[in-house]
């Protein structure tokens, strides 16, 4: 009796442990996919297209047949894509140490503008299914009003130092393949001793909301990236990631000189003409 009890309990136990383990497997390794050389993450119940900067989600409602799909069930399926685009804004990673829904609804301010954002969200695409159902998907972007939102106040420019010259480059580009990096809006770069080499602080706020802070990529030698980073593009190799989120990246001291000490370098970070390649 006692070890049919046993029998029973470790069986539970065993079933459960199977259980979390499958979920631990599936929420451990990241939703990412390469297509077209674009770098999207899945975050359900939406995606994120990093290399193009935006956030996108899907809503349906069902009317009449597509010959007579009314107004008001387009605009319901819009609607339901624009309430579930919040859920995916808000598990998209800030920095290293927060997500969006950490920051922006928490305040209620900027909750409220976001969200008047989620309702200039742009239909991007719209299917008929069987059954009169309508499906739509929207999209909002990063840059502009968003990242505008989420800046923080400039921490000033630094001081231009001893004037240092190297061949003319017209964006940097930071090659983090194989670190099994997390992308997140405003990444920070770092050297070996920890000292920042980008930050958003750093940055001009003109700049980062005209095209974002950060645009991530499979190839750095796409068109998409080419407006970002001119014809003669710097390439440096990050050393590892930092911290346990896989969202910093930390540069060799060789390679952090190339990004500190040139001014024109330097004006660059500042005008957030960065890719990173993952």
């Amino acid at each position: 009796m006692r070890d049919t009890a046993w029998r029973q309990s470790w069986r539970q136990w065993r079933n459960l442990g199977l259980c979390v383990f499958v979920l631990y497997a599936s929420t451990a390794t990241a939703q990412f996919f390469v297509s077209d050389g674009r770098v999207t993450e899945t975050l359900p119940p939406g995606e994120v297209n990093w290399t193009g900067g935006s956030v996108l989600s899907r809503g349906s409602a069902t009317g009449a047949t597509r010959r007579g799909a009314s107004v008001a069930t387009h605009q319901a399926a819009t609607e339901a894509a624009r309430q579930r685009l919040r859920t995916v804004l808000a598990q998209v990673r800030q920095d290293a140490t927060q997500t969006l829904g950490q920051t922006l609804f928490p305040n209620e301010a900027q909750r409220h503008e976001v969200e008047a954002l989620l309702t200039q969200a742009t239909a991007v695409e719209t299917r008929y299914l069987p059954g009169g159902v309508v499906d739509t998907a929207v999209q909002l972007p990063f840059a502009g009003r968003l990242t505008a939102l989420l800046l923080p106040p400039p921490a000033g420019t630094p001081s231009e130092g001893d004037p240092k010259t190297e061949a003319v480059h017209t964006g940097i580009v930071i090659d983090a393949r194989g670190l099994a990096i997390q992308p997140a809006l405003f990444p920070r770069l770092v050297d070996e001793r920890n000292q920042v080499l980008y930050a958003p602080d750093q940055v001009d706020g003109e700049a980062a909301a005209q095209q974002g802070y950060v645009t991530y990529a499979h190839t750095f030698d796409q068109p998409a990236n080419q407006v970002r980073l001119g014809t003669n593009p710097l390439v440096v190799r990050a050393l590892r990631v930092a911290g346990t989120t896989r969202v910093d990246l930390v540069l060799g001291q060789a390679e952090a000189a190339r990004l500190r000490d040139y001014p024109a370098t330097r004006r660059l970070l500042r005008q957030c003409r960065v890719v990173i390649v993952m």
